[in-house]
């Protein structure tokens, strides 16, 4: 002791007070072997300054057991927010499919991937459907999935059909066996066979008319042609014997185009046309120009279309207009004179005659009696035209003489067509008593005639169509038989009302529309089938279904568990 002072024992004993008042617990040493410092002491009094809230919990008494740790309300809030998402997202995803799935259901949400839209109704055609007022029935005798499963042709004219079905609620559609309902047959006048489609309006059915497989495609002419001379019989007398889905099913390498929208358009216009039109064309002389495009077209637009052999049929009284397609041989006189009365129609008039002249025809004096009646002969001689603009490898532009019958044309930007082997007209008179002739179509002012040897016989501006018309007054109207006359078969040709780039097609039909009376018609084209459609099997179609409706679904909702668990577990 003797080398500690009293000044420093009464330090350290200070220090050693404080540092018990602060809790610290304290093992005195020995004085001879330790030294204390100042640092040392302020050092553990620091440490143990953290501790005081839990040394104050005990001072009052409590356990540390109970004493309460703040809560992270913040990682709380988020947690359940998550939660309430992954539930919201999963009903949202479970209702959004049931209704989807009932929806399809009901309305088959289809998609055209073809490169010519194969499967899509025309927007003039759709448009038209959609302002049709009337409820119309379509029934398809056969059970959808066997009408389907018959050819693609008959897979694409149903998607078709179902658009149509869509542009408007006024339409209805049903798939009926007819092999389990034979007694649909004795509801109808027409005699109707599986996998025909009927169209009618009304109750009782007010008016109805059948569109059969046949119509719902097009043969190439070279086919028939190939047809008749290998199995030395028509191909239309196949479809008569055996029907035309077998004809379809076997020969579908003979299928040019698909006319499912022309015909199901214009079986609409049939039924709700209040003054249906008949388009009668005659046939029985070896007729010259092929009209099957032709008769298409006027399908389309609602005509009602039929054919008589002039040799031994009558020209129904219902026909407005009469087509005489360049006869290979000339009519009698008894069936120029059925001509005749037709178009006099007992002095009533308000009939007309498309007539069309073909340089293959022979002599046909009892034909040119007729026309000469109206005012129009024939030439054999060809036109051409010397300017290279309007002529070139065989064809010969055209440009109208007068605007008649011009009101359906919709793009006059188009340019008329036909080729050099086309007749000139003389036109004998332009107004004589009751009887007009006029000049319908002509050449540009540098044209000219020539021969068969191409021997220029005159030259500038040529009739090659031209219109004779008879008059009568009733009343204060004046009624008019029209005989509309072109120099040759191309002007209406199934090749060159098939090309759009020409005016042909809008034209005859304009020319049709007006004679007729029947304005604000629709023009549809044949749409070609190409190889890459998107097809679907039936396999494939359940397929889809499973992984749409339930994989999909598990999975999701798999996932979504998923994150909800290690969301709440952190």
């Amino acid at each position: 002791m003797s080398n500690i002072n009293e000044k420093d024992f009464n330090q350290e004993e200070k220090v050693l007070s404080e540092a018990s008042e602060n809790g610290i617990e304290t093992k005195k040493e020995d004085t001879t072997d330790v030294e204390l410092n100042s640092a040392d002491i302020n050092a553990d009094a620091d440490n143990n300054v953290s501790d005081k809230t839990e040394e104050k919990a005990k001072d009052k008494g409590k356990p540390e057991a109970y004493v309460k740790k703040p809560k992270n309300f913040k990682k709380l809030k988020h947690g359940s927010m998550a939660t309430v998402l992954t539930v919201v997202f999963i009903v949202v995803l479970v209702l959004v499919n049931v209704v989807a799935t009932s929806l399809f259901e009901r309305f088959p949400l289809n998609i055209d991937m073809t490169s010519d839209d194969s499967y899509t109704i025309s927007d003039e055609a759709k448009d038209y459907i959609k302002n049709v007022k009337k409820k119309i029935k379509i029934t398809v005798l056969s059970e959808e999935s066997e009408f389907t499963s018959t050819s693609k042709y008959i897979r694409q004219s149903n998607e078709i059909l179902k658009n149509i079905v869509k542009s408007n609620g006024n339409i209805d559609l049903k798939y009926v066996d007819l092999l389990s309902n034979p007694e649909v047959k004795s509801e109808y006048e027409d005699a109707l066979s599986e996998y025909d489609i009927i169209v009618e309006t009304g109750e009782n059915h007010e008016r109805t008319t059948v569109v059969h497989p046949q119509d719902l495609v097009n043969f190439s002419s070279d086919f028939e042609n190939s047809f008749q001379q290998n199995m030395g019989a028509t191909l239309d007398a196949f479809i008569e014997y055996y029907g035309g889905m077998t004809a379809i099913q076997n020969y579908s390498t003979g299928i040019e185009s698909n006319c499912a929208e022309q015909a199901f358009t214009s079986a609409i216009l049939k039924v709700t046309d209040a003054n249906p039109i008949t388009v009668t064309f005659l046939t029985g002389r070896n007729e010259i120009a092929s009209l099957s495009y032709f008769q298409t077209l006027l399908n389309a637009n609602g005509y009602t279309v039929n054919s008589v052999d002039i040799t031994t049929q009558d020209i129904p009284k219902e026909t407005n207009l009469i087509v005489i397609g360049a006869p290979g041989v000339d009519y009698t006189a008894d069936e120029v004179e059925k001509v005749s009365a037709f178009l006099d129609n007992g002095g009533k008039l308000k009939k007309n005659l498309l007539y069309i002249e073909s340089v293959q025809q022979p002599d046909t004096p009892n034909i040119d009696e007729l026309l000469e009646e109206y005012g129009i002969k024939f030439r054999d001689e060809f036109v051409y035209d010397s300017n290279q603009s309007n002529a070139s490898n065989g064809y010969v532009f055209m440009e109208q003489a007068n605007d008649k019958f011009m009101d359906d044309i919709r793009d006059d930007s188009l340019r008329l067509i036909t080729n050099v082997y086309t007749k000139p007209i003389t036109i004998d008179y332009n107004e004589k008593k009751m009887l007009t002739c006029e000049a319908y179509i002509q050449t540009s002012d540098t044209g000219y005639t020539m021969d068969e040897k191409n021997k220029e016989l005159s030259s500038g501006v040529t009739v090659t169509a031209a219109v004779g018309s008879k008059a009568e007054f009733e009343n204060d109207k004046t009624n008019y038989s029209n005989l509309i006359a072109l120099g040759s078969e191309y002007f209406v040709s199934d090749t060159v009302l098939q090309m759009s780039q020409y005016l042909n097609r809008q034209w005859i039909l304009s020319i049709v529309n007006g004679v007729t009376g029947k304005s604000s018609s629709i023009t549809i084209e044949p749409k070609t089938v190409e190889g890459g459609l998107f097809d679907l099997t039936n396999t494939q179609i359940r397929i889809l279904e499973w992984v749409f409706i339930v994989i999909i679904p598990v999975i999701v909702l798999a996932i979504g568990i998923i994150i909800w668990i290690r969301r709440k577990n952190r």
